[in-house]
């Protein structure tokens, strides 16, 4: 899989279930925090502190404000995706 693939899957993950999850949540991807960051960057997710446990815990999702975004740009580049592994 490449970045792209990973950004995907993650957003697309976190817009279609609505919950806040932690990079832990995303065990299959190697450092997930790497593109839970470049999602942040690119105003498509956001993040929120919080505790798990004894832990503070960094939570991201997709806010009401951006799901219009998130969802052109899951249509655009997942279709871009699709392309290329054919």
């Amino acid at each position: 899989m490449n970045t792209s693939t990973h950004k995907l899957n993650i957003l697309k993950v976190l817009f279609e279930t609505g919950e806040k999850l932690t990079a832990t949540d995303f065990h299959y991807v190697s450092n997930a925090n790497q593109y839970f960051c470049e999602l942040e960057d690119e105003d498509l997710i956001t993040s929120e502190w919080d505790k798990k446990g004894n832990s503070r815990v960094k939570r991201r999702y997709v806010a009401d404000r951006q799901k219009k975004t998130v969802k052109e740009y899951l249509i655009k580049f997942g279709k871009k995706n699709e392309a290329g592994s054919n």
